[in-house]
């Protein structure tokens, strides 16, 4: 199906959403989220743009399936109809969809690769954080080391969560002492270098790279990928 984006509209081309369809049929709408914009309209100030309501102005209704944090960027699924929003919505609850995500982080890990399996509470203090605490529900990632500098004290990781919850990456890698370069709500408060480097951070350094998925219609595996920002690659 050929995409009709249009290019002359004034708050898409703000945010470029011309350049970030990966794909589009009649069915499905894959999109690499840029970061700094919702996935969808906030509560308290609905005026703020999202990427449902900018996408919807040349789509037509669509469907959120899954969200990517305002500050986390990549590949995202949309529907385009009922039917296929209800069986995306299905694969989620089902655990069959495959994310990846890379995080540039503080600190170096001494593995290679690491499971995380956690209990996690949403919404667990006064800061609305997701904390890990025995009342909470299990949660898994599994993590894999891909570059680390000395010199700057960075990593990059990889990160595959097998349960979905909010903020699950980012509570995680703070927990066993490697928090995302650039996320404040996770820092570590005596950490007073990496607090300082991520007040001067251009952004929150976590994407999402891959999404394996079926079809909702077609039942054919899908496999898309949203290219690494430059500025995540260790210097």
């Amino acid at each position: 199906m050929k995409n009709s984006y249009n290019q002359n509209n004034t708050s898409q081309v703000d945010y470029k959403l011309n350049e970030k369809i990966i794909y589009i049929d009649q069915d499905i709408l894959i999109v690499n989220k840029p970061s700094g914009l919702r996935t969808i309209q906030d509560g308290y100030l609905p005026s703020i743009p999202n990427l449902k309501s900018i996408l919807e102005i040349n789509f037509g209704k669509i469907w959120i399936v899954h969200r990517l944090d305002k500050e986390t960027s990549g590949v995202l699924i949309v529907a385009r109809n009922k039917e296929a929003h209800k069986k995306l919505n299905t694969q989620f609850e089902n655990r069959t969809i495959q994310k990846t995500y890379v995080a540039r982080t503080h600190n170096i890990p001494s593995w290679s690769t690491y499971q995380l399996i956690i209990n996690l509470k949403i919404n667990g203090d006064r800061r609305h954080r997701t904390i890990i605490g025995e009342k909470g529900k299990i949660s898994q990632t599994n993590f894999k080391v891909m570059d680390s500098n000395s010199i700057t004290n960075f990593s990059l990781i990889y990160a595959a969560p097998h349960t979905g919850y909010t903020h699950q990456i980012r509570a995680h890698l703070a927990f066993l002492g490697f928090p995302i370069y650039g996320d404040i709500l996770y820092q570590i408060p005596d950490d007073i270098t990496a607090k300082t480097l991520n007040q001067n951070a251009s952004r929150l350094f976590l994407h999402a790279v891959k999404i394996i998925f079926q079809h909702p219609v077609l039942n054919k595996e899908m496999i898309f990928s949203s290219p690494l920002p430059d500025e995540f690659l260790l210097q």
